[in-house]
């Protein structure tokens, strides 16, 4: 690039050409680094859904704590349906994490109490087996992603 003495700035660059495998890679890439950060916060997620399914009263750190990765789990949500559509299995496993903490939450901590909510306040489990696909996810994107460098 040149100097342009006229007008006190540099001309860009004409075109950029970027490789569709290269872009492929980096959009994988990313998307790795978001599912790795859900998976990273499973533990978390599965300390709040069954602090919440404790008989008696929910300790209100329980709450904060669940908002704290139910916020993250929001903003990964977001940022995989910004790179693969928010249709997408990846995006649907992350919001169903973010479901269940609000869910677990809401039970714990209702309007209103019930004995038929508190049944499914105390039946709560943790994530189940969508957690497990979330992690197969992941080995998958990192095997796909080892293949395309490869």
């Amino acid at each position: 690039m040149r100097f342009c003495p006229r007008n006190g700035h540099r001309r860009s660059p004409a075109s950029v050409r970027l490789d569709p495998a290269t872009a492929e890679q980096v959009r994988l890439s990313a998307l790795l680094e978001v599912v790795a950060a859900a998976v990273a916060l499973q533990d978390g997620a599965d300390e709040v859904i069954l602090g919440c399914a404790q008989p008696g009263e929910t300790p209100c750190e329980v709450a904060r704590h669940g908002r704290v990765v139910a916020g993250q789990y929001s903003r990964l949500s977001g940022w995989a349906a910004d790179l693969v559509g928010a249709g997408d299995r990846s995006v649907e496993l992350l919001r169903y994490h973010l479901t269940m903490l609000d869910t677990a939450l809401k039970l714990a901590f209702p309007r209103y109490r019930s004995d038929r909510l508190e049944r499914h306040r105390l039946s709560l489990t943790g994530l189940g087996p969508p957690a497990r696909e979330l992690r197969e996810l992941e080995e998958g994107l990192r095997a796909r992603i080892a293949h395309l460098g490869g």
